[in-house]
Parts: C-alpha cells; structure tokens; sequence
C-alpha cells in the first residue's frame, strides 16, 4: 500500500496477501529469500543478519524460510511488527532470534490465531511475542511501522543491537559524528555571517561615497544639463516656428503679386 488513503492499493495487498496465506510462493519471496541468503554470505559464518519484517513482510518472511537452510536461518535475527503470520523458533525454523510485536489493537490480530493466542493467555513479554498499548488508539495508524506505537519497540531493538554487537568505540561513531556535522555546519552559519558583515562594513563607506558622488554630479553636471537641453530644445522649436512663419507670409505675397499682375493684363 503506498499510502493509508490509496484504497486500492490497500484491497491489493489484501489479495495477494490472502494467495500468500494459502501459501502460494510469489516473485516477493524468491526476492527475499534472494536476499536474505546474500545477507547471510556477506556477514559470513559468524556475522548476524538482523532482518525486521513488518505486516505483509512477516508473512513474504515465514514463507522464504521454506528455502532457507537450517544453518542459514540460525544466522538470521527476525524481528516483526504487526506481522500477517506469526514467526516461531522450531526444529524446522531455527532462527537466530524472533520476537513478534503486536500493538494490542493492530487489526492482524484477527487474522493471526497464534498471536491472538498469546495474547489471551496474558504472556505478553515472553521470547517471541511481546504485545504494546496503542499510543494513538486507530488501529490503522497504530499498525503503522513508523508510528509512535511501533516506532517505540524500533527503538528499543536499536538499543539492543548496539549493546549487543558493538563495542563503545563502535557505539560512539554515530554521534560523534552527528556532533561533527552540527559542527560543521555551525561553522558554516558562523563564517557565512563573519563574510557578510565585513561585506556589510567595507561595503558601507562605499555606499556612502557613491551617494555623495550622485548628489554632486545630480547638482553640478545633470541638472544644469538637463536645464541646457530644456532651453536648446525650446530655441530650437521657435526657430523652426519663425521659419515656418515667413515661410507662409512669403507665399501670401507672391499670391497677392500675380494676383495684381493678373488684374493689370486685364486692363
């Protein structure tokens, strides 16, 4: 399901989760089972593979222990919340390590008849199932592997891997290095601000001088100028209006002259 609202994805994970129930073996298991045997080569005989399974993924999971080998499942720590089956440590699925998480209001319990089980037997923090109270209280969102609910039990397997497999120097990576990146990038914020008030200081001066030297040119050049323009550009135009003038005066007189001149031959 890509979203809680994509409702059509929903009803297609059901369906095929539903084949899966009955136990067909679907391209999702052959890539996990895929997977989880490169993980286990690539840790080695004695490296631990940690492998969390949520909803969908339990069941894709008790599925690919049926291509598994004894000695590669018993490299394999299971850690599943919400899951659609409930994984067990048997003689035919020697994990390394499982436990079930189930929010008590995660809606798989009603199709998982193992972890309901537990679940009314009141063993809740056994090996392999340990029930949590819902943080929210909407069975979806409580079935959610990244909300408050689950998250919790996240953070608690974290925990537990750190003090499990790695040594103090080990464990101190991850925040030193955090710590070096908040450093790192307080420097940056730190060294941006020092470059933008020297720019600001050196650049204040300037400024300063380059209005000084706008009022002066404004005062002494731009304006008279413009005012020269002004004036050129008026002398000009009643240049152009005096010529235009005589022009029509001299035309009114030669009209008038052959006017006369046309009255004389008459006579």
């Amino acid at each position: 399901m890509s979203s809680e609202e994509d409702f059509m994805g929903y009803v297609g994970d059901l369906t095929q989760a539903g084949t899966q129930k009955l136990g067909r073996i679907t391209g999702e298991v052959n890539e996990l089972v895929k997977h989880l045997k490169e993980a286990v080569a690539k840790v080695g005989k004695k490296g631990r593979v940690i492998h969390i399974a949520h909803s969908q993924g339990a069941l894709l999971t008790s599925l690919a222990s049926r291509q598994l080998t004894p000695l590669e499942m018993n490299q394999i720590e299971v850690i599943a919340f919400g899951g659609a089956a409930a994984l067990k440590r048997t003689s035919l699925t020697p994990w390394g390590r499982v436990v079930n998480y189930y929010s008590i209001n995660d809606p798989l319990l009603l199709v998982v008849p193992p972890a309901a089980s537990a679940l009314r037997s009141g063993f809740v923090g056994d090996d392999e199932f340990c029930f949590l109270a819902p943080r929210i209280g909407d069975p979806i969102r409580d079935h959610n592997l990244l909300g408050p609910t689950y998250a919790q039990a996240l953070a608690w397997e974290g925990r537990r891997f750190q003090q499990t497999y790695q040594n103090v120097l080990q464990r101190m990576q991850r925040p030193l290095y955090l710590f070096l990146l908040a450093l790192y990038h307080a420097t940056l914020v730190r060294l941006g601000q020092a470059i933008l008030a020297a720019i600001q200081l050196i650049a204040a001066p300037i400024q300063a001088a380059y209005w000084a030297l706008h009022a002066q040119l404004m005062k002494l050049v731009i304006r008279p100028l413009a005012s020269f323009i002004v004036l050129l550009a008026r002398i000009i135009q009643e240049m152009i209006q005096k010529a235009r003038n005589r022009e029509q005066y001299q035309s009114a007189k030669i009209a008038l002259e052959m006017v006369e001149s046309n009255r004389r031959s008459r006579k």
